[in-house]
């Protein structure tokens, strides 16, 4: 059934673009177009495209508001983020991603797909040979954190994945840290969250789970015959199982079969680095200890590099022990990994960027809230940007379990320290583990706020996996004009991540904590605490080939 796209303030037009559309070419039209190829080849379409944006007014759907600044094509480069079309080959061919909505939320579509052509034909250095047919795989246990420090582990996996060239196996469904609000689906998995299955994603990495890699290789005829003290436990947890040592389904039965036929390399997030050089890979033992380079040395910060050598790529399993303390990868897979080839260490980048995005049920919900916004947000006078964000500011708030006691700040506080951020009669949407509203009260006396309750009816939320709240948030708060947030929170940081894939400039986004408040204004390469905030190497300038030093002017 196809669903009927319905404007909105993110879209307009309620067009939807399913990839195919074409448009209709007039005679008068040539000459344009051959001046658009001469421009594109010189670097200026950025130039042309941003001149074509729609300023008419546009009625909606019979209410009083009238759209004042319409986004009326994507651009792929993403505002200050974006280098000149001259300078970025990889995005040839490539197109602004879409989103499976009853409304069009296409703007908050950061990703490209498809990729690009040369990204699409990329092939790895990295990858070793399938030896008579036979896969390589890579094993992981996921981390035992929250869900963004689950995230941040699984996108080292993914990178290792790919650069590699093994097919992935997903760990048994199990329960999530802070992720069980659904009782009728406690067990979960990536592919619950990200889109893994999609045929762009399969090219590029086979995905498969437990069960399916011991049914072909852990049986008496396979490559890794489950040893007879471990079947019945294996048998038992391969599926779904629990964290309870003393559990019948523990998963810890999985892991340590994993580890006992696997090639478990000695990795941490804050205490190593992993490199991927190809001359070091393809050297001689004795060479090895000359190509060790200054990059490396500023990459690593003091931590132990760990190369990517023979042993790595020709075993038969790779199996990461990331839920143990010791290997834990709590770094942002661009400050842990290096390529140390910027065409390839980009390329990765932009893989991350494009593939393990939040799936569409998450991101239409967080379109239908952002549009609501700025719905309400227009009739006071605040409109959005060309990229389709703002008309609303946003802040994250973080109390709980946070174990960061000195950021954990009395709304007084929050008050103080932002009331200079926010512009008289503009609208503030908080994202918050705090359930008392009342705590928001010093607050609530000089602004609007707005909740995630009070979009319940409005984004559909009753028909929405309750674990996916969270998520959709930080979709929501990453299209404030300006953002807020708590040092130290994975949370707050990843907005921050999502704020330069959209090509925000980097002074719209801030922190509550005297001290730290304009620490994202200023170019940091990646140091420890790496998870404590992101930073903007992970995303400016990475459509390019070479290495960015500072922002984008």
């Amino acid at each position: 059934m196809v669903r009927k796209r319905v404007p909105s303030l993110l879209n307009p037009r309620g067009r939807a673009n399913d990839g195919n559309e074409k448009l209709s070419v007039k005679p008068r039209c040539v000459f344009f177009s051959i001046l658009i190829g001469l421009m594109m080849y010189v670097g200026a379409l950025p130039l042309l495209l941003k001149s074509a944006k729609a300023s008419e007014a546009r009625h909606l759907d019979g209410d009083n508001l009238s759209l004042v600044s319409t986004v009326t094509a994507l651009r792929i480069g993403r505002g200050g983020n974006a280098l000149s079309l001259s300078k970025t080959p990889a995005l040839k061919g490539a197109e602004r991603g879409t989103v499976k909505c009853d409304v069009n939320v296409d703007s908050l579509a950061y990703w490209n797909s498809p990729q690009g052509l040369r990204d699409r034909l990329f092939q790895s250095p990295f990858a070793g040979k399938e030896r008579d047919g036979k896969p390589r795989y890579l094993t992981f246990e996921p981390d035992r954190g929250g869900w963004n420090n689950l995230r941040m582990s699984f996108e080292n996996v993914v990178v290792i994945a790919a650069a590699t060239g093994r097919t992935l196996v997903l760990p048994p469904d199990q329960p999530l840290y802070l992720l069980q609000n659904d009782p009728q689906h406690v067990e979960r998995n990536f592919g619950d969250f990200f889109n893994l299955y999609t045929p762009e994603f399969s090219s590029r990495i086979t995905v498969i789970t437990t069960e399916e890699f011991i049914s072909r290789e852990g049986s008496k005829d396979g490559r890794f015959t489950i040893p007879d003290s471990m079947k019945d436990g294996v048998a038992n947890a391969q599926k779904k199982c629990q964290h309870r040592k003393k559990s019948d389904i523990a998963c810890m039965f999985v892991y340590d079969y994993l580890k006992e036929i696997s090639f478990s390399p000695s990795i941490h997030g804050e205490q190593s680095c992993l490199i991927f050089d190809e001359g070091r890979l393809n050297s001689k033992p004795m060479d090895q200890q000359k190509l060790d380079d200054d990059r490396v040395k500023k990459f690593c910060q003091g931590r132990r590099a760990v190369y990517y050598d023979k042993e790595f790529r020709d075993a038969p399993v790779v199996h990461l022990r990331a839920s143990e303390r010791g290997f834990r990868l709590l770094c942002h897979f661009y400050a842990f990994i290096l390529f140390t080839d910027p065409v390839h260490d980009n390329f990765f980048k932009r893989f991350i960027r494009d593939h393990i995005h939040y799936n569409d049920a998450i991101i239409c919900a967080a379109g239908k809230i952002v549009d609501a916004l700025q719905r309400e947000g227009l009739s006071r006078g605040f409109v959005r940007d060309e990229e389709g964000a703002g008309g609303f500011s946003s802040m994250h708030v973080r109390r709980g379990d946070f174990q960061w006691k000195n950021t954990r700040l009395s709304a007084e506080e929050w008050q103080k320290n932002t009331r200079d951020l926010w512009r008289e009669n503009e609208i503030l949407y908080v994202t918050s583990d705090e359930k008392n509203r009342s705590f928001f009260e010093p607050i609530a006396a000089h602004h609007d706020l707005r909740f995630i309750e009070d979009f319940f009816d409005t984004a559909g939320l009753k028909d929405v996996d309750p674990n996916y709240i969270g998520m959709i948030e930080s979709v929501v708060a990453s299209r404030g004009k300006q953002f807020c947030g708590t040092y130290f929170s994975s949370f707050t940081a990843y907005i921050g991540r999502l704020r330069g894939y959209y090509g925000m400039s980097e002074k719209t986004m801030w922190y509550g904590q005297e001290g730290r408040h304009a620490e994202t204004h200023v170019w940091v390469d990646p140091q420890s605490s790496y998870s404590a905030r992101e930073f903007p190497v992970g995303w400016v300038g990475i459509d390019g080939d070479e290495e960015v030093p500072g922002f984008l002017k």
